[in-house]
């Protein structure tokens, strides 16, 4: 039995010093060991993306995901939860996410959901540059975590969140984190545990992350990672919302060459105009706004109704007393066509009610063209009236 105890003793004796040796360190000493214990500064430095995909449990259900994210902060998560679809982005200035619980299509994040997305924008984790971004650290000492010894960091973010960082006193990789979490929107604690640490391109990569939050638990079991993917900047911003993919690109200002006809018989007469185009209400909104031949500033907006599954193009000017409103759909031609005679706002002149038509199309990131036709008699023959075609005026 003595004999037995003594490397038992030994070995208490090798835990107890490793520990205390860990806890004399100040909070300084103790993230620069992690920072080493996952490749170090230098490392981290060269690494200007990573790309990891493997298996997500959500909602006790598994599927794909994909995560990317670079150095300077962008952000892309594409998974499936419960069957539905889950992306959230962040392209550097905007923080967007299309989660099927909360409606279709993308649309920015908001409240405690968006707190949550920026907190992992850190690469890869905030002990890195904490002192760059302004956070604050503590050592709180020795704390048990899960069972298990462990080294508390207290880190305090510039917008006043706490979180609590475990390190493992052996080899200081971080195990785990309590943080605020959402759960749809309502803040919540969250616990998030790290484990599975690989090596990927000379820096270590956790290959498991498992985080709770109220009844919910998400697990990301890695299969593949990579470091230094050339990623497109475009998976990082958000998704046009549905219907107006087209559309939002069109934002800027345009020179615009315009052809009028006064009647049937009429000649065609030419002039030119210039006209802005903005992409507002995170793209469900395109507004228009020109000066017309007859100097009428005009106001122009084109959305879709995912509702109703129809395009909707309204017009005011500041000579005008009604809001005229076409609605309609993409035809054979995929063109884009839309008339006001299912709206009813018509105009009437010299005894005759005029209802009006608008196509769209040819449309690509620096031109498209509008026809304008009108109809006398409800819409059953139409009259070409005016044509416009617009080229990007690029700075």
């Amino acid at each position: 039995m003595r004999n037995m105890m003594k490397p038992l003793a030994l070995a208490g004796a090798v835990a107890l010093l490793t520990t205390s040796s860990a806890l004399a360190l100040t909070v300084d000493e103790a993230i620069a060991r992690n920072i080493e214990a996952r490749g170090g500064a230098q490392k981290w430095k060269d690494i200007k993306s990573i790309e990891v995909s493997g298996e997500m449990t959500s909602w006790s259900k598994k599927a794909p995901f994909t995560l990317q994210r670079t150095s300077d902060g962008k952000y892309h998560l594409d998974s499936i939860q419960d069957e539905k679809k889950y992306e959230a982005g962040y392209d550097g200035q905007l923080a967007w996410w299309e989660n099927a619980f909360m409606g279709e299509g993308a649309r920015k994040m908001r409240g405690n959901d968006l707190s949550l997305l920026m907190r992992e924008l850190d690469f890869p984790t905030p002990l890195f540059t904490y002192k760059d971004k302004g956070y604050e650290a503590k050592l709180i000492g020795e704390k048990e975590f899960e069972g298990a010894d462990a080294i508390a960091i207290e880190l305090k973010r510039t917008d006043g969140q706490v979180e609590t960082w475990y390190l493992d006193p052996k080899s200081f990789l971080e195990i785990g984190r309590e943080s605020q979490g959402s759960d749809f929107g309502r803040a919540v604690p969250q616990r998030t545990y790290f484990d599975d640490f690989r090596d990927v391109s000379g820096v270590k990569v956790p290959f498991r992350v498992e985080s709770q939050w109220y009844t919910r638990e998400r697990i990301m079991n890695v299969q593949k990672a990579q470091a230094n993917v050339l990623l497109d900047d475009a998976v990082f911003k958000m998704p046009p919302p549905p219907g107006m993919a087209p559309f939002v690109p069109l934002a800027g200002d345009w020179r615009v060459a315009v052809s009028r006809k006064r009647g049937p018989n009429a000649p065609w007469q030419d002039s030119e105009r210039t006209s802005h185009i903005e992409s507002l209400l995170s793209g469900n909104l395109i507004q228009e706004t020109y000066t017309g031949s007859e100097g009428a500033d005009v106001l122009r907006t084109i959305s879709y109704d995912r509702v109703r599954k129809v395009y909707r193009v309204t017009e005011t000017s500041d000579t005008a007393s009604h809001l005229d409103v076409a609605e309609g759909a993409i035809d054979d031609q995929k063109r884009i066509v839309v008339t006001n005679v299912p709206t009813g706002t018509t105009t009437s002149q010299f005894g005759m009610t005029f209802h009006g038509r608008m196509i769209i199309t040819d449309i690509t990131p620096d031109s498209f063209k509008i026809v304008e036709d009108y109809s006398t008699d409800g819409g059953k023959e139409w009259i070409e009236a005016l044509k416009t075609s617009y080229t990007r005026v690029k700075k």
